[in-house]
């Protein structure tokens, strides 16, 4: 018995080296807005050391959200190219993850064989979407929660300076990362204080009181240091409120992709769900704080807009904490309730097999996309290393889709790139966004606006500037229309072709 827990647990730490390796696979990985966080990585490192030639497009935005995601990845791009930064901080993000998940997982006692429920949702939807600081956070706002679930189980003013120490980190890292870990360490409090007296139940919220104010005192203070620099997006909220919502549960799993293929994914989900059930456990009703992250993650997946304060994707991201929530619920106190086979069981060893094994599938999966994306994009990256550094260039992506990546919006983002390792600029850039930490200063908006990137067919030469371009990166299944460059004085040139791609030239007139 001992030794085949053991052959379990290697097995577990080999696959969740292969997870943190899958980033490697490609020498960009397949994520649609890591590019642009390269290129703001890259543009930070080069203003702060007086060699970016846009300087004086830009200031530095100090209040920024992503304090550790750009933190963490300006000192290792001074050392590396920023593209292997990003992948070596995504690695050591995915381990940081599954071991801040274990340790919650043993906080709240529940199985060590529901491990492998922590290893796909970190290639879900904000993986496929590149939300680089979104992922980088998670693991701290894990440990916010650890730090409230020992918390509420015992107060005390160490602890409590730790809760608002963390929070306050958090609060600069992300904000969504923040509202979410506050709100489920909140309830944690709440759940174990339950029968506890008004005053001391008020107490043991003191912390959290005090991070609710920080944030306020956060958001205002941002938005008095961002007024007019608007994003460009349009203000308001969206719901997509409805029965559709349930199309981001395969991404708890690690589904990621296109619409069409996604619920290929949902029989993986429904096996997940279904394992602990197999091998015996049972989720305990009575121990309240057991049940109150897997609530939080629900109430947002149901609740959350999909668009608000100019960010979209707000709930879909979430799908990543659905199914460590969903174990931590099982605890092992519950294991003899009635109608559950024993743990040493042969359907309980089949379950051990069917979610190992699951795992291993998704995450093959999701090294071959890579695999096939490092090689549909080679053509791309010999372009790079052949045009000139330093240059601005404007993305005219047609088809974002890669089927080799599985992705409709891989290549939505990706000529930023040239941005990141050649020190260019590109547009449209992220710098437009009030969260990011390189912004666009007031006087030096470019006419290329957020939307351009999803509408490139509305390119006017005038109105865009045509001229302030040296390069177009244009991604197109077929040819590129005749009077897409009208009005230009003297119209730009192919200067290479590589699969989909053609990069073209604006040339001084002979």
């Amino acid at each position: 018995m001992h030794k085949s827990r053991f052959s379990w647990r290697v097995l577990f730490v080999l696959t969740v080296v292969w997870g943190a390796l899958i980033f490697w696979v490609a020498p960009h990985p397949p994520m649609v807005d890591l590019a642009q966080h390269a290129g703001q990585v890259a543009l930070l490192r080069d203003m702060l050391l007086g060699q970016s030639a846009w300087s004086e497009l830009f200031r530095i935005n100090p209040f920024t959200p992503y304090v550790l995601g750009y933190g963490l990845a300006l000192p290792l791009s001074m050392v590396m190219p920023v593209a292997a930064a990003l992948k070596l901080l995504l690695s050591l993000g995915y381990i940081c993850f599954v071991l801040m998940c274990i340790m919650l997982r043993r906080e709240f006692n529940a199985d060590p064989r529901l491990d492998w429920l922590f290893l796909l949702g970190f290639f879900g939807f904000a993986y496929k979407w590149g939300f680089f600081t979104f992922l980088i956070a998670a693991p701290l706002g894990l440990w916010f929660i650890l730090l409230s679930v020992r918390y509420a189980r015992q107060p005390s003013l160490r602890r409590s300076v730790g809760i608002v120490a963390v929070g306050l980190a958090m609060l600069a890292s992300h904000g969504l990362i923040f509202v979410f870990a506050w709100g489920v360490g909140g309830l944690l409090v709440v759940a174990t204080t339950l029968r506890s007296r008004f005053n001391s139940q008020f107490a043991a919220l003191l912390p959290y009181g005090l991070l609710i104010l920080a944030c306020a005192g956060y958001f205002l203070i941002s938005r008095h240091v961002n007024a007019g620099f608007e994003s460009g997006l349009e203000p308001g909220l969206k719901w997509r409120l409805g029965l559709m919502r349930g199309y981001v549960l395969p991404y708890a799993v690690g589904g990621s992709g296109q619409r069409n293929t996604l619920f290929t994914f949902f029989p993986v989900f429904v096996l997940m769900a279904a394992a602990p059930w197999m091998m015996g456990l049972r989720i305990d009703s009575r121990r309240l704080p057991n049940l109150m992250p897997f609530l939080g993650v629900v109430l947002i997946l149901a609740l959350v807009p999909h668009f608000a304060l100019s960010t979209s994707f707000l709930y879909e991201r979430f799908a990543l904490f659905l199914m460590p929530a969903y174990a931590w619920m099982f605890n092992r106190a519950a294991v003899t309730s009635a109608g559950g086979p024993p743990p040493g069981s042969r359907l309980a060893t089949l379950g051990m097999v069917l979610i190992a094994g699951a795992s291993w599938a998704v995450l093959g999966q999701h090294t071959a996309w890579a695999w096939r994306f490092g090689q549909e994009s080679r053509g791309f990256v010999e372009i790079l290393s052949t045009i000139e550094p330093r240059q601005r260039a404007l993305t005219v992506v047609f088809d974002t889709n890669s089927s080799a990546a599985n992705n409709d919006f891989v290549y939505l983002h990706y000529p930023a790139w040239y941005q990141a390792e050649k020190q260019g600029l590109i547009d449209f850039n992220f710098a437009w966004f009030p969260p990011q930490v390189v912004r666009f200063r007031l006087d030096r908006l470019p006419p290329v606006m957020p939307g351009f990137d999803w509408e490139p067919r509305g390119f006017e030469w005038k109105k865009h500037r045509g001229d302030d371009y040296r390069y177009f990166f244009v991604r197109r299944d077929g040819p590129m229309p005749a009077d897409f460059f009208a009005g230009a004085q003297c119209p730009p040139v192919a200067l290479m072709t590589r699969e989909r791609w053609t990069v073209f030239e604006r040339r001084a007139c002979p």
